[in-house]
């Protein structure tokens, strides 16, 4: 009877072993998260440098073909928003899933040049990024807006 009786309690884990684990888990859990996040976030920042270098692109495209940026060889003016496919990072979202909205900054659209900008959507997963706005004129010249804690073009959207 008492080879049968230890059987018994030697199956399963104690309550103790149990809460062992957990707080290993915990603890485990409370580092990983964090820098899980932060490597979703840069990616998230990539996909929008990415898609805004697509935009840039565009425009230096549109001036060799009409010698402005502004105007076409027809004098016509260019709405100061870009192609839909250019518009909103990541490109193949689903409405309402957007990163960052991709267009010119108010009044920077000119003859000889622009700036166009990577802006973290409202209400969006990126919108209290502390990295802010990313800007880039027609020369590749960088900038960032709307940044916290330091950060820096150079830190941020390498």
């Amino acid at each position: 009877m008492r080879n049968k009786k230890k059987s018994m309690r030697s199956r399963g884990f104690t309550l103790v072993e149990l809460m062992v684990v957990l707080a290993i888990v915990g603890i485990l859990a409370a580092f990983a998260y964090p820098s899980y996040r932060d490597s979703v976030d840069k990616s998230r920042r990539a996909e929008a440098r990415a898609q805004l270098m697509d935009a840039v692109q565009f425009m230096q495209r549109f001036y060799s073909q009409n010698d402005r940026y502004d105007k076409t060889n027809a004098q016509t003016p260019v709405d100061a928003t870009l192609p839909a496919a250019l518009a909103v990072s990541p490109r193949s979202a689903a409405s309402g899933t957007e990163n960052y909205n991709i267009g010119f900054v108010a009044d920077s659209l000119s003859i000889a040049g622009f700036v166009l900008q990577a802006v973290p959507r409202a209400g969006g997963t990126m919108a209290s990024d502390r990295c802010g706005t990313l800007q880039i004129n027609q020369v590749g010249r960088r900038t960032v807006t709307g940044n916290t804690d330091g950060a820096t073009a150079e830190t941020c959207w390498r």
